[in-house]
């Protein structure tokens, strides 16, 4: 029950919530709100906030109180080309400490991607996506490394929640497949050229025009969470 639940469990359900589009861009965030829904105070909730603040998947307006961030085409470009820059080096990494017990993990991340998707659970899979990205920087066994990049896909899951044209979510499942059919081989620069390909389509699928989220109630966003809003 939400009674009971710690502050990290907390920050995981909103970070979740935002990464997977229930909490779609501009949400506002109210304090008093999310205390209901998690059954705690605000002053639990401020701190979370400013984390999510740290991470640029939140934004703070003074006067205004928290929002779920609204990246601008400027940013969507920037995000995408930061990502193409540093996961082309984390790949590459990757691909020479990768052992086959990480080519396993890479897979299943696949596979449950696939299903999510199969099942049309889109937040969940659009999750899984992420993921499959933070899995390939956890092989490098860099945290540093990892943590940029688990930002990085954190930002530009509110890009493709914005802007991605429907029905384009699928071209993840064969970038991720070929992706680590090249770390299996071996081959540093394939594997490169497969992040950077990967990366750019994803870039092609979005709609950069002017969009705006689709709103709901917080409590609807935690609804599985089994408390009234």
């Amino acid at each position: 029950m939400t009674e009971s639940m710690t502050d990290a469990e907390i920050y995981r359900e909103v970070f979740d919530a935002i990464v997977e589009g229930r909490l779609p861009p501009g949400e506002k965030l109210g304090q008093d709100e999310l205390g209901k829904v998690f059954g705690v105070s605000k002053t639990r909730i401020r701190p979370i906030l400013h984390r999510l603040t740290e991470q640029k998947i939140v934004v703070i307006e003074p006067m205004r109180g928290a929002f779920v961030a609204r990246p601008s085409e400027k940013d969507a470009r920037e995000v995408n080309a930061a990502r193409q820059i540093i996961e082309e080096g984390v790949v590459r990494a990757a691909t020479r400490a990768a052992q086959p017990r990480h080519i396993k993990q890479l897979r299943e991340i696949v596979a449950a991607e696939q299903a999510a998707r199969d099942s049309r659970n889109a937040g969940q899979a659009h999750r899984l996506t992420g993921e499959f990205h933070c899995e390939l920087a956890r092989i490098t066994g860099n945290d540093v490394v990892t943590d940029i990049v688990r930002e990085l896909v954190s930002r530009d899951s509110l890009v493709v929640a914005l802007y991605q044209r429907p029905g384009s979510g699928a071209c993840s499942l064969h970038g991720h497949a070929h992706l680590i059919d090249r770390v299996a081989e071996g081959d540093e620069n394939a594997a490169a050229q497969a992040m950077r390909d990967h990366l750019q389509d994803v870039m092609d699928t979005l709609d950069l025009g002017e969009k705006r989220g689709r709103s709901q109630s917080l409590s609807n966003a935690f609804a599985h969470l089994g408390r009234a809003g």
